[in-house]
């Protein structure tokens, strides 16, 4: 069965007015009806199975039940804490359904590389469940061609005194949207949700994230960087939604892009919406150009200009993963800022 391209979300949604995916994607654009087979690297103790999983929702979630197959589901019992990684892999083109469920008191750190076929299409559905102080550990690289569309939406539901880190390095494809919804069903869950776009030529890269707090004393922190250059957009959208009940909670949201570009184009919409009274909530955005004064300052010590601005921007860029502990990842993102800043000009 063809994939009905007006079942595509577009710019007539509020949610997908800055990334048009029907008017984007085309006939010829290879995994619209097909299933991706992910590649997956299971540490010890952790189970995988095929089975009906659980289903997101909108648009592209059903797209992914209907194309999709059976969903991929992963277990982590409770209290077991694997040594290595979750890495997923081969999601090159088609439509994929992960459903991950990590037990009362485990902890799993999950590694997705999203680098897809030319002219491909992929679209993601992944659930996440944490149970009762469980913990999770999200890494996600995206290195799509320039003629690759990707959906990827996550949906983590936290049940009580969870922890959650998670931290996105994107560099954009034809059109490409990471987003994250988290629902803090229980009371006192810590989440910090990193992330940073770096794009060129005509790439694109949507974040958006929605966190919905409905229990006491939760802890939220996000930020995420973007650098966008010659004729790339970039968008932000996050929102806070604060319900009665959830007393005492302390969530800051901040997106922050350097425009190298006065071709580029970004788009930001940072919200609150709050019913709580005794909550401690903000949100910022920032959006311009290199510190001409910096510039200056370095400059006049004999660094070369293409160096300084480079400096600068790996500097900006940076703060996103200074919350990571593990040294090898941060290094490793480092490294692959450095390479886009060093072809970026």
């Amino acid at each position: 069965m063809p994939l009905d391209l007006k079942t595509l979300p577009n710019r007539r949604q509020e949610a997908w007015k800055w990334t048009d995916v029907q008017a984007k994607v085309s006939d010829d654009q290879n995994g619209l009806t097909r299933t991706a087979i992910p590649e997956f690297e299971v540490p010890e103790g952790v189970k995988l199975s095929e089975g009906e999983g659980q289903k997101g929702h909108g648009a592209m979630a059903e797209l992914a039940a209907q194309f999709g197959g059976q969903s991929w589901n992963v277990y982590v019992p409770a209290d077991t804490h694997p040594k290595s990684d979750l890495a997923i892999d081969r999601l090159t083109q088609g439509h994929a359904r992960i459903a991950i469920m990590v037990d009362k008191g485990a902890s799993l750190t999950i590694t997705e590389n999203y680098e897809g076929a030319e002219n491909g299409f992929s679209n993601l559905d992944l659930q996440i469940h944490l149970s009762e102080g469980a913990t999770l550990s999200r890494r996600i690289i995206h290195r799509d061609p320039d003629s690759h569309i990707r959906i990827s939406h996550a949906h983590i539901a936290a049940e009580v005194n969870t922890t959650i880190t998670q931290h996105c390095l994107s560099f954009g494809g034809a059109l490409s949207r990471l987003e994250t919804h988290l629902t803090c069903e229980g009371e006192g869950v810590k989440a910090v949700l990193n992330g940073a776009y770096l794009l060129r030529d005509k790439r694109h890269t949507d974040m958006t994230s929605f966190i919905r707090l409905k229990q006491p004393d939760s802890h939220i922190r996000q930020a995420v960087k973007g650098v966008v250059t010659d004729k790339t957009r970039g968008v932000f959208q996050g929102k806070f939604l604060v319900e009665r009940p959830a007393q005492h909670t302390d969530a800051a949201m901040r997106h922050d892009a350097l425009m190298l570009s006065d071709n580029a184009e970004v788009r930001a919409k940072p919200e609150l919406e709050i019913y709580a009274d005794d909550v401690a909530c903000e949100h910022g955005n920032t959006i311009g150009a290199l510190d001409d004064s910096a510039l200056f300052y370095m400059r006049q010590r004999g660094i070369p200009l293409k160096q300084a601005r480079a400096l600068l921007t790996e500097a900006f860029v940076a703060e996103a993963f200074d919350s990571l502990t593990d040294e090898d990842l941060r290094d490793s993102l480092s490294e692959q800022i450095r390479e886009w800043l060093e072809t970026a000009e």
